[in-house]
């Protein structure tokens, strides 16, 4: 992690950890106090009693220098924002002479000042009014204290030392003066919590540049600009990461990676380092130059090699780069969201500066170029009074939904007629509340949409309203985000059904797929973007058609950015069917419907006294837990459909790998095996290895083979074919398929960077199963899910559901939320903690907000204020 933020440990925590090296390795603690506040002189070194006095909130007498500080014993009382180096930096500084050293450590602390200005200016704010929703900005003190190592850990080759880890602890202390009556009040600790990110961008950003200064240049600038030392090759590096690859091996057995779950990597690293040494450390720097050596490094030249301070950079070309960069932020950044927070759109601006070489105070410069040029438009401030941004592109798009939805509304379209329609109903064993969703689909306005939650059975009432209007003469056709959920609206209606995208890209391209008699239902609706959205609403007011949305905005949002279905709920309103049939046991449905108001607790209660809340004792347990569930499931009855979910791909991916080891020790998997990198649905490389007996998965539409993106198959077969006037080989795939037999060569699924989009289909990411209806489910359920995602895992099971959690994953998160010095692996937590953890976890929401909503109100709306006019009850 390059800028973590912890409650900080104890007052004496850092003296002590600073005083083990004092007059060896590690500089005494800086003051950061640019105001001043109360009395410290910024830049001096940290004392022991001026850092306990503000760090306790206390006068030089004792006094308490906050009114409420009495009231509240759990204060917390700094707040620790970590910055690390790159690990080719750590290494660099590790192993430079003396005056390269210090060069770079004064390159490191003036990245760190950069860092903090930052925060002080965009981030610290102090609480006022009642109950402290009011905000006032004030200043920044806080003490820096510059570190050297990370934890001994074990190497590749065997050893175990403490690698070079160049970071700087700046413990903010959570008091400051307030400038308008000269009050004294507590920071706004979500605020400098939220600004996380940003400040790691800009600390990569003052960082890269002081580097360059130097003469060092820098590439493989990644994710957020971090960035490594031209020179230092990824052998190195990895080498002198122990502490890291022991993360990411813990990560593996999780199935995430670190830059997937970082929130995890964190709590893993807190949870599992090995003490420091207790006493003075002496020559690290002579076993750093050791264990270089043996990697073959020339460790007396290998720093200052590195430098060219007298090289000249291009001015003209690092200006270009960046503006390249800033150009394409407006797309990048709504790509996923309508609604960009100050924080995010600093953060870009930051990050692009990485690598052109100029220093990080442009990032606000270009920021306000920015502004002022309308690439981003402030449109209103969030909760806290924050401001919040978009595209224009963007903003008129979401008010164009608006508008298209309430043309549509207010349009008069074919009469389907209603007593018919409401026998249809009765004959067909539609409950009462089912009937009125039917009949409200098929009244004379354009735009329709019926909402509810999952498994209340809402495509069952769809086949009336189908009836209905084939009766008056018009064309049916249906459309959803996922081919195969498009498919199953296909095979149920008997109708022409595509995914989405297809149907856009159609209309896009010219095709007139809808007419003045043509009626789109569009299946799983809440997944709708608000760009999608725009798409299909223009197309049908164009074509005088009908569109008839199906959805749910509690379960899964978009992916894309904007609230489509919810933009269109502002014009219409929508026939609600709350009662659920799916399942068969009333506990169940009602445990389902807690999950989705947001009431996670008395829910998983209700999983665990039924013995269906499983707790497994670290990660490789709780795979095997899920994959024992599911085969008892099996032995149970054998011909029930199952289906094991997980939220991310790495997770599907680490639970497939077990279950084909079960299979092939069983003996269904056989024979020579294949194995290649694959493209995941979210397009990540892996790899994949497959034989006779594997259950395979197409990621992608396919015609000559008639499959489409989610389609499943077993192998038969797998085989390695010469290829002609070459020494390579192709690999052969023969599979069965819904009772046919298909043979294929996976390089037909390649996508533009070679690699088949084909995977295992030994269980489903939380995403790809909205809209299925299964038997039995199990779901293996971490820190990850949200209120959308265990509403939708928990309801795709009509008999029995079972929630698998792994205990030690979640003991890891409730000690790396203690401050520093609490941490230690013998913290123990009871099932009740855990389990009142997860719940507060599921019961939040990710809901996607509009522009409109930000404007309307200048903050988000709560559901409450939203949709009190539409009689719902779901909660943000």
């Amino acid at each position: 992690m390059v800028a973590t933020w912890n409650p900080a440990a104890s007052a004496s925590y850092y003296t002590r950890q600073t005083e083990y090296y004092l007059g060896d390795a590690e500089p005494a603690g800086l003051w950061y106090a640019p105001a001043g506040d109360f009395g410290v002189v910024d830049g001096a070194q940290v004392e022991r009693e001026t850092f306990e006095q503000l760090y306790n909130a206390v006068d030089a007498d004792g006094q308490p220098l906050l009114d409420n500080i009495r009231r509240h014993k759990e204060r917390t009382s700094a707040f620790d924002v970590t910055l690390s180096a790159p690990r080719s930096v750590s290494l660099v500084w590790g192993l430079a002479t003396p005056e390269t050293k210090r060069l770079i450590e004064a390159a490191q602390q003036r990245a760190v000042r950069a860092t903090l200005s930052m925060l002080e200016r965009e981030a610290t704010w102090a609480r006022r009014g009642r109950n402290g929703m009011s905000l006032e900005k004030v200043a920044l003190t806080a003490a820096t204290f510059q570190h050297g190592e990370s934890r001994p850990s074990k190497h590749a080759d065997g050893r175990i030392f403490a690698d070079a880890n160049l970071h700087t602890h700046c413990v903010c202390m959570n008091i400051s003066t307030r400038q308008s009556d000269g009050t004294i009040g507590a920071l706004h600790s979500k605020v400098i919590r939220d600004w996380k990110m940003a400040a790691g961008a800009t600390y990569h950003a003052a960082l890269a540049h002081e580097l360059t200064t130097l003469g060092f240049d820098i590439d493989r600038v990644g994710k957020n600009g971090i960035f490594e030392i031209a020179g230092v090759d990824g052998a190195t590096i990895t080498y002198f990461s122990a502490r890291r690859q022991e993360i990411e091996e813990e990560l593996a057995e999780h199935g995430v990676t670190s830059g997937e779950a970082t929130a995890l990597a964190a709590a893993i690293a807190k949870a599992t380092r090995s003490s420091k040494r207790e006493s003075v450390s002496f020559g690290r720097e002579d076993v750093w130059r050791d264990a270089a050596q043996s990697l073959g490094l020339d460790t007396g030249s290998f720093s200052e090699s590195l430098r060219a301070p007298s090289k000249a950079r291009n001015q003209e070309a690092d200006e270009g780069l960046l503006s390249d960069r800033l150009a394409a932020l407006p797309a990048i950044l709504t790509e996923r969201e309508s609604v960009i927070e100050r924080r995010e759109l600093l953060r870009s601006v930051a990050a692009a500066l990485v690598g052109t070489g100029l220093p990080a105070e442009r990032a606000e410069t270009e920021l306000k170029r920015l502004l002022s040029q309308g690439a981003f438009l402030e449109i209103g401030h969030d909760a806290l009074g924050l401001p919040c941004y978009s595209t224009p592109e963007m903003l008129a798009i979401e008010r164009e939904v608006v508008e298209q939805a309430q043309r549509l509304a207010n349009q008069s379209w074919h009469f389907v007629d209603q007593k018919s329609l409401r026998d249809r109903c009765g004959a067909l064993g539609l409950t009462a509340e089912q009937s009125e969703a039917a009949l409200a689909a098929t009244t004379s306005s354009a735009v329709v949409i019926v909402e509810g939650a999952p498994g209340v059975g809402k495509s069952t009432l769809l086949a009336p309203v189908l009836q209905g209007y084939a009766k008056a003469g018009c064309r049916v056709i249906g459309a959803a985000s996922a081919w195969r959920i498009a498919n199953m609206l296909r095979d149920d209606l008997g109708i022409e059904a595509r995914a989405t995208a297809s149907w856009i890209a159609r209309l896009k391209a010219g095709e007139k797929v809808l007419d003045k008699q043509t009626v789109l239902i569009v299946d799983e609706a809440g997944l709708l973007s608000s760009r999608d959205m725009h798409a299909l609403l223009g197309a049908v007011t164009e074509a005088d058609a009908k569109i008839i949305l199906v959805g749910d905005r509690q379960q899964l949002q978009a992916i894309g950015a904007g609230p489509g279905l919810d933009l269109v709920a502002r014009a219409v309103e929508a026939a609600r069917v709350n009662n659920i049939v799916r399942q068969r046991e009333a506990w169940a449905r009602e445990a389902i419907t807690a999950f989705g108001a947001g009431r996670a607790e008395p829910a998983l209660d209700a999983f665990a006294e039924r013995g269906l809340l499983i707790e497994a004792d670290g990660a490789k347990a709780a795979i095997t837990e899920v994959l024992d569930s599911a085969e008892q499931v099996h032995a149970r009855d054998a011909a029930a459909s199952i289906l094991i979910l997980a939220k991310s791909n790495a997770a599907v991916a680490a639970i497939s790998q077990v279950a084909r080891e079960r299979l092939k020790h069983s003996g269904i998997i056989q024979g020579p095996e294949v194995s290649f990198a694959a493209a995941t649905p979210s397009g990540h490389s892996t790899q994949i290895a497959l034989a006779a007996g594997d259950k395979i998965r197409f990621l992608v539409r396919d015609d000559e083979l008639a499959v489409v993106n989610g389609s499943t198959a077993t192998i038969v077969k797998v085989s390695e074919a010469a290829v002609p006037l070459g020494d390579a080989s192709r690999i052969i795939i023969e599979a069965e398929i819904e009772g046919r037999r298909i043979a294929f060569d996976p390089m037909q699924l390649a996508d533009a960077q070679g690699r088949p989009r084909l995977g295992w289909a030994y269980a489903s990411t939380v995403y790809g199963c909205q809209g299925l209806t299964v038997d039995h489910a199990v779901v293996h359920l971490d820190h990850s899910y949200n209120r959308h995602d265990i509403y939708v895992a928990a309801s795709r099971a009509r008999e029995r559901t079972t929630l698998v959690v792994d205990a030690k994953s979640i003991d890891r998160r409730l000690a790396s939320e203690l401050p520093f010095d609490q941490q230690r692996d013998d913290v123990v937590f009871s099932a009740s903690q855990r389990q009142n953890w997860l719940a507060e976890r599921l019961s939040r929401a990710s809901p996607k907000i509009s522009t409109l909503d930000i404007i309307e109100g200048s903050q988000p709306l709560t559901e409450k204020d939203r949709h009190h006019r539409r009689e719902l009850s779901y909660e943000l």
